[in-house]
C-alpha cells in the first residue's frame, strides 16, 4: 500500500503554551479531542495527555461513527505534540500526527503533519478533518483573546 503525508499550517492568535494547553485538553472547543457539537451527534473522549499514555475518541451521528485511537509518544508544553493515529481512513494501521508549536507574528504558527496516510480517497480524506480542528482551534482561541 502506498502512503503518503499530509501537511498543515496555521497562524493561531495566542502563545506557544496557550496553543498547546488548548491542543490536549479534551475540553477546549476546537482542540482534536473535543467532539463536534452539532444536533445529534455524540462524542466519547478516554484521553490521558502524556509520553506513552492512551486515548480513544468516538464521533457519533447516528448514522455514522468516526472512531480514532492512539498514544502520545512526545510531548513538549508549547513546543511539541506527537501521537500515533489509528482511524478507519488508515485501515487500522499506525499513522503518526507530530504538530510543532512555533512563536511567530505575535501568535504561534502550527504545523501538523500526518506522516503514513493510505495514498487513496480515505487517506487523504484526513485532510478536511485536520483542517476543521485547526480552524476552529484559531476561532476558539482568537474568541479567547478578545474576551
Amino acid at each position: 500500500m502506498k502512503l503518503t503525508n499530509l501537511e498543515f499550517t496555521r497562524q493561531i492568535p495566542a502563545s506557544p503554551d496557550e496553543v498547546f494547553d488548548a491542543w490536549i485538553d479534551p475540553t477546549c472547543p476546537g482542540g482534536p479531542w473535543f467532539g463536534p457539537q452539532a444536533e445529534g451527534r455524540t462524542s466519547k473522549v478516554i484521553l490521558d495527555a502524556k509520553v506513552d499514555g492512551l486515548f480513544y475518541h468516538c464521533v457519533d451521528t447516528g448514522a455514522q461513527r468516526w472512531v480514532h485511537y492512539g498514544r502520545f509518544t512526545q510531548l513538549e508544553r508549547g513546543k511539541l505534540a506527537e501521537h500515533t493515529w489509528v482511524c478507519e481512513a488508515t485501515k487500522g494501521r499506525e499513522s503518526v500526527v507530530t504538530t510543532r508549536f512555533e512563536a511567530k507574528d505575535g501568535g504561534t504558527l502550527v504545523t501538523l503533519v500526518h506522516a503514513g496516510v493510505p495514498d487513496d480517497d480515505e487517506g487523504r480524506g484526513q485532510r478536511a478533518g485536520w483542517s476543521w480542528v485547526l480552524g476552529a482551534l484559531a476561532d476558539t482561541m482568537a474568541r479567547r483573546g478578545r474576551g
